[in-house]
């Protein structure tokens, strides 16, 4: 992109206080000056005795006059006692906070609009002009608010914004003397002071002239551009999610303050506009603008700021009834799979939800630029190229599944997140959880063959377990105060584990509750903000007619323990001689020195047995440390299992005799008398319970043993994942060769059979299993691999025209181009490269961007890290992350990563932006092998020097930190002891 000559965020404005409007002067004598002041110390005095005395005895006073609103959020702590952890069991949103001491004044503002002025529509006239030398918009705005209290002032959001002029009207159109218009702008707040008070119980029109600048930070209202034909094409779109509509226009930018929206876009007539709604018409009255026309767009539903959107761009699109996927135009073929599967996918929602798709359209946009997957917008969604737009031939199996996987996922939330939207962001995970969950129906209901209902065990169940289990995790339901903190959640914990938790809560309710439930609560809700406990409410009452919960227990209770505590309980079963369990939970902990805190934390945990003659029980752990279940499994049964299908969120460990007895079962073929899903789950629970010191690894490795034998993909990708630790602690010693050794002995066979090509019409899970097991074969220098990779690579190098001919399986690209970046040197990169520059499908350009971080020459990594932070080097900056994430994955590359984020770290936030999410993906990437005190003391001191620039990324450096020293202790305990099993254990032929 090209830098404007303009400043990116109008920073014209101080950094406390700026005033706009009128300012009257008044001289006084000196004598008059000198008594003023002596009553000005007097009052002073006053006031001070009479705050201490009533700070000192009364109780706490909402007040909603923003000058007076403060809050003081409880300092983080280390979640080790649940019970520091477990917020208040009866969940109220509002707008004011308790007064605080005086000494807490400055430390954390209120950042909540006050609620007795709430909008009731907008009508918004935006300008944006896109072209280069000049990156800025226009805009005008009326909203008409509803006042419930009188009030002299007016308060709303806007962030980067110039504000020309404010008015203030009743709805006779009577004007409203305004005092001054101020920016708090650490709350970014927008303050209208006036003369007189709005009245109770009326309606007010606002209307606010701006300016501001399409920005390059992916955020608010910003540009992007593509090149075709050599020619730079410019665009503007928008990213609001969760505070940045203020970017784009002063409003009322909470999840609760919903309104409608008529938006009206100028743009150049050789340009489309688009928005959340259908246009109405097309008028040429632009002023001083001959060259511009006025779309004008139908008036929105009630929505939340953060749903509203508009993109100005020379795309065009394709149609399939209400749908339309736009795109730019030369990759406007690729957007055939999106058209296909939306229509079908709305549809099986319709009826999942019980309620019709409430807009008469939906635009889905491929956007050349996009900090996220895609946005759900409503009405208008927006992606990322890559997550949209599949062309058949070049992208892969797995990249086909991933775009069914992110429509499903933002058309899910037309319903959850757009039409019933969480009242503030501490119940995110309402929106992403769920949406998380049913993208796996919506893309089952597309293609059954992909088998997703399993898959989502190890896409989202094992990788939340993973991250959930630090000291440094968050509730799922977090309080959140200011944007950074806002951003800060938006990870594994709200999406992963909130989809989690919502198919355990699925399990034990059964089909029917759940699903009448959720249809009640989104008809009872619809066009309206809700939280957690709306949801628990409707939930319980459908579980009552059918018993589906113990008696005297609501869902709340139940669920409560899961949203409001961090962590999950690792469940210990023992059978005795005569068929009874004893089952007990604890906290899961990397670190168990901790252990002896978590006797707080304590989960309903729904209980599922299975004897070896497949008969399956159901009880609970109702909250309580140990239960004794009689009779469960009968004497001479020689194994169980809890936690049938994984369906329950926590671990599970056995004693030594059923441990032994199930490692026995999975031998030859035996193992297919236990579902794949729970193969995975025994793979991923022993591993990780070896790992904090639950169980020994001598049992955990020898669960793997089987695995010459398995042929399911779930099992195998449990495997990799949890091997792959194993990897990334071996990598860098003497004994790797031990490592390598096993694991190439377990699956070569499987390899073998695989082969590099594919059979035509193959199950999409024997094409993953390919990609996954040939990658890590070679990954570990199987000869014959890396042979054929580097062939198929040179082949097509050698072809006559390397932009229009490839050869090479979409579905193992990535695997031979990294395997030949890596084996060979500059020319295989120069090469790589410029298919990367050249390339018009946007997950090929993925591919290739990955592959090239596999070169083994730490200068060509450290030029490709350089042109990653480099305007017009070709590296979008959304694909920034990707780069550091690639380069750390390259053992070459780990320490280059890292030394390269920490001498650049002012660089990098210069040109990401200081609140840039992408910023938690760099510090977890560039830190993820580190597994020495070195490492960890030298990260440790660097957070502590740059701790106050890390923003949005300060508990992901906590997270990484933690991560660091578990994995340093692990070094020093079990290092050793796996390296001796390596070393004894018997190699499969």
């Amino acid at each position: 992109m090209t830098h404007n000559n303009h400043s990116e965020n109008l920073s014209m404005m101080d950094t406390v206080t700026t005033k706009y409007g009128k300012t009257t002067f008044v001289t006084v004598s000196k004598s008059l000056a000198i008594i003023l002041l002596v009553i000005f110390f007097i009052c002073l005095i006053v006031t001070g005795l009479l705050t201490y005395s009533f700070t000192s005895t009364c109780g706490s006073k909402n007040d909603t006059d923003v000058n007076s609103e403060v809050i003081i959020s409880q300092e983080k702590s280390e979640p080790l006692k649940c019970n520091e952890n477990l917020i208040t069991t009866t969940t109220t949103t509002t707008s004011t906070t308790p007064k605080i001491p005086r000494k807490f004044l400055n430390e954390n503002l209120n950042i909540r609009l006050p609620e007795h002025i709430k909008p009731h529509s907008y009508q918004i006239n935006l300008i944006p002009f896109i072209q280069e030398g000049n990156f800025t918009f226009h805009g005008e705005e009326t909203i008409l608010i509803n006042v419930s209290k009188n009030s002299n002032h007016i308060t709303l959001h806007s962030d980067s914004l110039l504000i020309d002029s404010v008015n203030v009207m009743n709805i006779n159109n009577e004007s409203v003397s305004v005092k001054d218009v101020r920016m708090d702008t650490k709350r970014q707040f927008l303050i209208i002071d006036l003369d007189g008070f709005l009245q109770a119980n009326k309606q007010y029109y606002v209307y606010i002239q701006f300016k501001g600048v399409l920005n390059n930070m992916l955020e608010g209202f910003y540009r992007s551009s593509y090149v075709e034909n050599n020619i730079t094409r410019w665009l503007a779109a928008t990213q609001f999610q969760a505070t940045d509509a203020r970017k784009a226009f002063p409003c009322f930018d909470e999840p609760a303050f919903k309104a409608k929206f008529q938006i009206n876009i100028a743009r150049m007539k050789n340009m489309t506009a688009i928005s959340n709604m259908p246009r109405i018409d097309t008028t040429d009255d632009v002023k001083h603008l001959p060259d511009y026309v006025w779309d004008h767009f139908q008036e929105s539903l009630p929505m939340s700021t953060y749903l509203v959107a508009f993109v100005v761009s020379d795309f065009q699109n394709i149609s399939r009834g209400i749908f339309s996927v736009w795109a730019r135009p030369s990759a406007l073929s690729q957007a055939k799979f999106a058209v296909e599967i939306g229509p079908m996918i709305l549809k099986y929602y319709e009826k999942f939800f019980g309620i019709d798709y409430p807009l008469p359209k939906i635009d889905m946009v491929a956007i050349p630029d996009f900090s996220e997957g895609a946005m759900e917008n409503w009405g208008l969604i927006t992606y990322r190229e890559a997550v949209l737009l599949y062309e058949k031939g070049i992208s892969s199996t797995a990249s086909k599944q991933r775009i069914a996987h992110v429509v499903a996922h933002e058309l899910a939330h037309q319903w959850f997140g757009n039409l019933v939207t969480p009242t503030w962001w501490e119940d995110l995970w309402l929106n992403e959880g769920f949406a998380t969950y049913v993208e796996f129906l919506g893309s089952y209901s597309v293609n059954p063959k992909w088998k997703d209902l399993d898959l989502f065990l190890v896409s989202e169940l094992h990788e939340s377990l993973i991250l959930d289990a630090l000291k440094s995790s968050h509730p799922i339901s977090v309080k959140v105060n200011n944007p950074d903190e806002i951003n800060d959640i938006f990870d594994r914990i709200s999406y992963s584990k909130g989809a989690s938790i919502i198919r355990m809560m699925k399990g034990f309710l059964g089909d029917e509750v759940f699903h009448l439930a959720l249809q009640k609560y989104l008809k009872n809700r619809m066009y309206k903000n809700a939280e957690q406990d709306d949801l628990w409410q409707t939930l319980t009452e459908e579980s009552l007619e059918i018993k589906a919960l113990p008696n005297n227990v609501s869902v709340k209770e139940i669920m409560d323990t899961w949203t409001l505590q961090t962590g999950y309980p690792v469940v210990t079963a023992n059978k005795q001689q005569n068929g009874d369990l004893i089952i007990n939970q604890q906290r899961y902990l990397l670190d168990r020195n901790n252990a002896v805190t978590t006797d707080q934390c304590l989960w309903w945990v729904p209980i599922t047995i299975m004897d070896s003659m497949g008969t399956v029980s159901e009880t609970w752990l109702k909250k309580e440390k140990e239960i004794l279940v009689e009779q469960a499994i009968s004497p001479e049964i020689p194994w169980y299992l809890i936690n049938v299908q994984q369906n329950g969120y926590y671990r599970v460990n056995y004693d030594e005799q059923n441990w032994k007895s199930l490692i026995n079962q999975l031998q030859g073929n035996g193992h297919r008398l236990i579902q794949s899903t729970n193969r995975a789950q025994m793979i991923d629970d022993a591993m990780n319970l070896a790992f904090a010191g639950y169980l020994s690894y001598d049992i955990a490795l020898n669960v793997t043993l089987y695995l010459t034998n398995e042929r399911e993909y779930v099992p195998w990708k449990a495997a990799i994942t949890n091997l792959q630790f194993l990897h990334k602690m071996f990598i860098r010693s003497g004994y790797f060769d031990k490592f390598k050794i096993y694991l190439i002995s377990i699956l070569r066979d499987f390899y073998i059979e695989l082969t590099f090509k594919e059979s035509s019409n193959e199950d999409p899970t024997r094409v993953l299993n390919r990609m996954e097991i040939i990658d890590y074969a070679c990954k570990l220098g199987l000869k014959d691999c890396v042979l054929q990779a580097v062939q198929q690579f040179q082949n097509w190098r050698n072809s006559a025209n390397p932009d229009k001919e490839n050869l090479i399986n979409p579905d193992l690209r990535q695997t031979v181009y990294c395997t030949a970046i890596s084996d060979g040197g500059q020319e295989e990169w120069e090469f790589a490269w410029n298919r990367y520059l050249n390339t018009n499908v946007a997950t090929d350009k993925e591919i290739l961007l990955t592959s090239l971080a596999c070169s083994k020459d730490i200068w060509i990594l450290s030029r490709f890290l350089e042109r990653s932070l480099t305007e017009n080097s070709g590296i979008r900056k959304h694909d920034i992350a990707r780069v550091f994430a690639s380069v750390s994955e390259n053992p070459v590359g780990h320490d280059l990563a890292y030394r390269f984020m920490k001498i650049n770290w002012d660089r990098i936030r210069e040109y990401l932006g200081p609140s840039s999410m992408f910023m938690s993906s760099l510090v977890r990437s560039s830190t993820d092998k580190f597994n020495t005190e070195e490492e960890v003391n030298d990260f440790k001191s660097f957070f502590e020097r740059k701790k106050e620039q890390f923003g949005v990324a300060v508990r992901t450096a906590q997270q990484s930190l933690e991560q660091a020293e578990a994995n340093t202790k692990w070094m020093k305990e079990y290092f050793n002891t796996v390296k001796n099993w390596l070393e004894n254990v018997r190699i499969i032929s």
